[in-house]
């Protein structure tokens, strides 16, 4: 099936690490989110992950080129399925709650990111999750695996959200919900539960007695939480006063593992540009991720070997050592070996880019 016009790809370098997948299944789980199935075909042994892992989607909406993350919420080993909530008009959200359909083709980024440490399954331990709205993406990951680790693991949820219909993933928390293991408990804004811990706006008052009733004395215990920054503040604040003390892992949907330059909301977002020229090494900080590595250069006033600004002459070429780099769009002249780039071509693509030069 031909890819949509939306769903096309960025041109040259501005897909790092990037496998194309086809979409298996759209399945929506409430009036406002979506489940999507991805097969990335023989690429599946990358799509292998930890919990609380995302992938990331390069897609072009309208003119502007961006990278978008969403947690991984399958089981380890089985298809790649993420979980969207539509949270704007026109964005990356709107697209996979709109307009996807199987067959379509995406460019995804395989697993990054590290939230759940390995050592938390050394010995028997009492997980407990705190989770608003979609912040259950990455949580639901953790209570799978900490459910398959160890047989004596247990596993409280706290879950708010406004009504029942705006609960994601509702299907898989009840099956979840069939161990004896786990317990899943909902906070619902609308009041539709009728008891008072579970009704209502969550507040320091309601959280304090959930925590009294669900803290553990027997089992070590770690605790982790995601949703809005409202809710995660209330969570810390909570947590702070508990008379027994509880390690506490945020999860946040802010820190982006991917930033792309043409991306119209990174107005304001640089990076540190590490370049060796002839065996001297130079830090360029704070470069624009709108400007080519070249005019970075230029600006700071190390002087690159270049007679274009075209990628014609190819004096300008540099070995990629680490971090990412976006392609201007622009293809003039002869391709570059691999792990090659033409600093008069690419832009900053991530926080730090590493460089060198003959």
């Amino acid at each position: 099936m031909p890819q949509r016009k939306h769903l096309r790809p960025s041109r040259g370098a501005s897909l790092p690490n990037t496998v194309p997948c086809v979409v298996h299944r759209v399945h929506r789980g409430t009036p406002s989110s979506v489940t999507v199935t991805l097969d990335p075909g023989a690429a599946m042994p990358r799509f292998l992950h930890t919990p609380g892992q995302r992938i990331t989607f390069c897609l072009t909406l309208g003119s502007s080129t961006c990278y978008r993350s969403y947690n991984l919420v399958n089981d380890v080993g089985q298809l790649p399925e993420v979980a969207i909530k539509k949270v704007a008009e026109g964005g990356g959200s709107a697209l996979f709650n709109e307009e996807l359909q199987p067959g379509d083709i995406l460019n995804v980024v395989p697993p990054s990111g590290h939230l759940y440490d390995a050592h938390l399954d050394h010995t028997a331990r009492h997980f407990l999750l705190f989770a608003a709205g979609s912040g259950i993406t990455p949580i639901i990951s953790i209570a799978k695996h900490a459910l398959k680790a160890r047989p004596d693991h247990r596993i409280t949820l706290l879950y708010a959200n406004s009504s029942v219909h705006d609960i994601m993933m509702r299907d898989e928390l009840e099956a979840l919900a069939h161990s004896e293991r786990l317990e899943v408990f909902h906070i619902l804004g609308d009041g539709a539960t009728g008891e008072d811990l579970s009704t209502g706006r969550l507040d320091h008052a309601k959280l304090s007695r959930l925590m009294e009733q669900f803290r553990s004395v027997e089992l070590p215990e770690t605790a982790f939480q995601s949703g809005p920054s409202g809710f995660m503040e209330l969570v810390d604040d909570v947590v702070k006063r508990h008379p027994i003390p509880l390690p506490i892992i945020r999860y946040s949907f802010m820190q982006q593992p991917h930033l792309h330059p043409q991306d119209h909301r990174l107005t304001d977002a640089t990076s540190d540009i590490t370049v060796t020229l002839q065996g001297h090494t130079k830090l360029i900080t704070d470069a624009s991720r709108r400007d080519t590595l070249l005019k970075a250069a230029d600006d700071a006033g190390i002087a690159m070997p270049a007679n274009c600004r075209s990628g014609i002459c190819h004096r300008c070429k540099a070995r990629l050592i680490s971090g990412h780099t976006v392609h201007s769009g622009i293809q003039n002249g002869r391709p570059v070996p691999k792990g090659w780039i033409l600093c008069c071509q690419e832009r900053p693509g991530s926080s730090h880019v590493q460089i060198e030069m003959d």
